[in-house]
């Protein structure tokens, strides 16, 4: 009788032992990825990686261990998706050295881009991806050769199927329409304006403006009948601008609809802080946007985005001439 309860704690402790990070999803807003234990003669890692899915975080503790007989440093760990999107800690990290023989355990935080394309759109970052690789970059101490481990992390098919199931999330972002002749219809405005310096330069594109070193870029989506918008301003120019927030709106006609009930802020980024509503060169401003809405028919309308009233140059002049129109994106 003893020896069969030594034989199963020896069984159970050696399972435990090699099978560390191989973990079962008991907390609902946790996900749960299996990454194999690896040695590479040089360097040993014992992973572990999961999902936060209320922060949309992965967090990962790994013990490196140096088993060769030279010194080592660490230079970068990252998640990287399958399509390349490489996302480095959100926790602060430094490459540090890692002595023959000795070992060590850091925990790192990452919020990773799981779809690239929606972020530069919408601002999100979407949902966890089923597999992630844990890249660590390492180099002999005095060498200038630098090698990466790349260490497959997967969730359990049921789990993540069970997650996906759960957070699906129908967003639908927008761009600008490039097609309708922005960019030359507002040359000829500040040409005959003549209050900037000339030439005026403009330039659009799906998701920027640019205007003389005045520069901006937009994140915008809806989602569960709300519109979100972000507008990033940056002032590389020789000229003021004053914003008139109020006039700041998205609609789906020229004027908003009856129930329509807006939000916009200023926040000021860096630069001066006396007169928020004032942009002078080397200022960063975002200007927050939020509006109940409901669309008749998401993914297919087309929106418009006013501003020829927000943006004031001197004599309180429109920096724009027109408003712009949306084009939605389906993700």
């Amino acid at each position: 009788m003893k020896l069969s309860l030594l034989l199963i704690f020896t069984v159970t402790l050696f399972y435990s032992c090699t099978n560390n990070n191989k973990k079962s999803l008991n907390n609902a807003n946790e996900l749960v990825y299996n990454t194999d234990n690896i040695d590479t003669g040089v360097l040993n890692v014992e992973p572990a990686l999961t999902g936060d899915i209320k922060k949309q975080e992965l967090n990962t503790h790994l013990k490196l261990s140096n088993t060769d007989s030279k010194d080592f440093e660490i230079q970068e760990i990252a998640i990287n998706t399958p399509n390349g999107s490489n996302s480095l800690p959100t926790t602060s990290f430094a490459p540090f050295l890692l002595k023959q023989g000795k070992d060590t355990t850091i925990a790192l935080n990452f919020i990773p881009f799981n779809d690239y394309k929606l972020y530069q759109i919408t601002g999100m970052h979407g949902s966890f991806k089923p597999v992630y690789n844990v890249a660590i970059s390492y180099k002999l101490t005095g060498s200038n050769s630098i090698s990466t481990l790349s260490l497959k992390s997967a969730a359990e098919k049921g789990q993540y199927l069970a997650y996906s199931k759960k957070n699906v999330t129908s967003v639908i972002g927008y761009s600008f329409n490039t097609t309708k002749g922005f960019s030359e219809n507002q040359k000829k405005y500040l040409e005959a304006l003549k209050q900037i310096p000339q030439p005026p330069f403009v330039f659009l594109s799906d998701q920027e403006i640019a205007v003389s070193g005045f520069n901006f870029r937009l994140k915008n989506y809806y989602l569960q009948d709300t519109l979100h918008a972000e507008l990033f301003i940056v002032n590389h120019s020789d000229f003021l601008v004053k914003i008139i927030p109020d006039a700041f709106d998205i609609t789906t006609l020229d004027k908003s609809l009856p129930g329509d009930v807006k939000t916009v802020s200023l926040e000021k980024v860096s630069g001066t802080q006396q007169n928020i509503s004032m942009i002078e060169k080397g200022d960063r401003m975002l200007i927050h946007f939020k509006k109940h809405i409901k669309l008749n028919a998401p993914g297919k309308e087309r929106l418009q985005l006013h501003i020829t009233k927000v943006f004031l140059i001197k004599g309180d002049k429109a920096l724009f001439t027109e408003d712009l129109e949306l084009l939605p994106v389906n993700f």
